[in-house]
């Protein structure tokens, strides 16, 4: 009798101990996660910068053939990055950053990714199986291609992402993603390679939303 008294007693410990925790603590655990997250959000991170310049016009094609232009990206908080996809060093960790950036934001319409592809090769089929791979939404991140000049310079003058030697030739393009606010204007670097840096770079993207008022 005492025997099964006990263990009717562990019993009802165990079941009101499991209610506490489903009904109390995990609710209450996933309210200060968000407010943290909130909070983290009112501050910016070392990387973003006051405006540094703004992004200049320009048209390119994305992975589904249609045209995407500066007007696209008006007044929405961007990302920008330039890549191959025939790349197996940097490009594809870069890729897999910015999955997190997608996830992180598929709710909001004021937010884009802009990967420009820098190989000619690189045609929409191309593009398309490439944005497959990384689950990228066509109507958030635009992997874009055209005239690759235009794009090496819009590269270099405009997000400041183009790696050029001292005789002027082109070596590579930087490994950051470059942030622009929802006035098109510059506002930090991050290394796409470095997770702690991209999630920098989220936390800004939610310091700019809530500054410029999105909602």
């Amino acid at each position: 009798m005492n025997r099964n008294k006990h263990i009717l007693i562990i019993g009802s410990i165990l079941v009101a101990f499991t209610l506490f925790v489903i009904f109390v603590y995990l609710p209450y655990a996933d309210k200060q996660n968000q407010t943290t997250k909130m909070a983290d959000s009112l501050w910016p991170s070392e990387n973003l910068k006051q405006p540094v310049r703004a992004i200049p016009a320009f048209a390119f094609t994305n992975q589904e053939g249609k045209t995407i232009t500066l007007d696209d990206v008006k007044g929405k908080v961007y990302v920008a990055d330039f890549f191959f996809t025939s790349c197996e060093a940097s490009c594809p960790m870069m890729s897999t950053e910015l999955t997190k950036v997608q996830k992180a934001f598929q709710e909001s319409d004021d937010v884009r990714i802009l990967s420009f592809a820098l190989d000619p090769a690189d045609s929409i089929p191309v593009l398309r199986s490439f944005a497959n791979q990384y689950g990228a939404d066509a109507d958030m991140w635009y992997f874009l291609t055209g005239d690759v000049k235009k794009i090496y310079t819009l590269g270099e003058e405009g997000f400041m992402q183009i790696v050029k030697d001292s005789s002027n030739s082109f070596t590579g393009h930087s490994q950051k993603f470059t942030l622009v606010d929802g006035n098109n204007m510059i506002r930090g670097f991050y290394k796409g390679t470095d997770s702690a840096e991209v999630a920098n770079l989220m936390n800004d993207i939610n310091f700019l939303l809530n500054k410029e008022g999105h909602d």
